[in-house]
């Protein structure tokens, strides 16, 4: 039996801007970054519930890339 992953994991809330994040293809090492102006500690708490759903151990920094202010969340273990 298939089961799908809730909506409060799958989408991320931050400062009213949803995130689609597919969580389960995301091996170890691997990470995502996501345009927000919202701060590392912000987006740590929008992640909590993927975290804990798949008992991942994700870390968010802020990260300015290629011009965009933003987070990376990367999948540590």
């Amino acid at each position: 039996m298939k089961t799908t992953t809730p909506d409060r994991v799958r989408y991320i809330d931050v400062y009213g801007a949803l995130y689609y994040i597919r969580w389960e293809e995301m091996q170890v090492g691997h990470s995502v970054f996501i345009k927000t102006s919202a701060s590392a500690k912000v987006v740590k708490q929008a992640i909590a519930p993927a975290a804990k759903y798949f008992s991942f151990y994700l870390k968010a920094h802020n990260r300015c890339e290629f011009g965009y202010y933003g987070v990376r969340i990367w999948r540590m273990g």
